[in-house]
């Protein structure tokens, strides 16, 4: 069973979130596997890195649709964002340098952020790119 699974809830009704989100979920559960693991170091450094890569990229997407959508309170998302980026590149460049390692703490951490982030501030937008996403979808490009 994975660590975290999707759940309808966490829709925000933009496909292209919503894959990146499943995608986000997915790191998640690697990440865990790559804790739980015999000789983990070498996979949960490459997955740890991969993942917040992939948070960086997910940020810069949703944020820039948010744009284009409109968003009243962009800048507040943008700070929320900012302030995982921050901790995540804190954790990356010590666990870079060693002998610090992903916990599964963390990975508890990163599963509840996502799912609160999701349910909480991701939802906020999610009526108003129902009603715009479509238009708004065509000129933003895809991974």
């Amino acid at each position: 069973m994975p660590f975290l699974v999707w759940e309808p809830s966490f829709s925000v009704g933009v496909w292209d979130l919503d894959r990146q989100h499943r995608s986000l979920i997915g790191l998640i559960n690697q990440l865990h596997v790559a804790v739980s693991g015999v000789d983990p170091d070498k996979k949960l450094q490459a997955v740890f890195a991969a993942t917040v890569d992939y948070v960086r990229n997910h940020f810069a997407f949703e944020e820039s649709f948010l744009e284009r959508l409109g968003y009243a309170d962009l800048a507040g998302h943008k700070e929320i964002h900012n302030g995982l980026l921050d901790q995540l590149g804190d954790m990356r460049r010590q666990f870079d340098a060693g002998p610090l390692t992903v916990s599964p703490g963390l990975v508890k951490f990163l599963k509840e952020w996502v799912i609160a982030h999701i349910l909480q501030c991701d939802h906020g937008y999610a009526e108003l790119a129902a009603q715009k996403s479509q238009r708004l979808m065509a000129t933003v490009s895809v991974d």
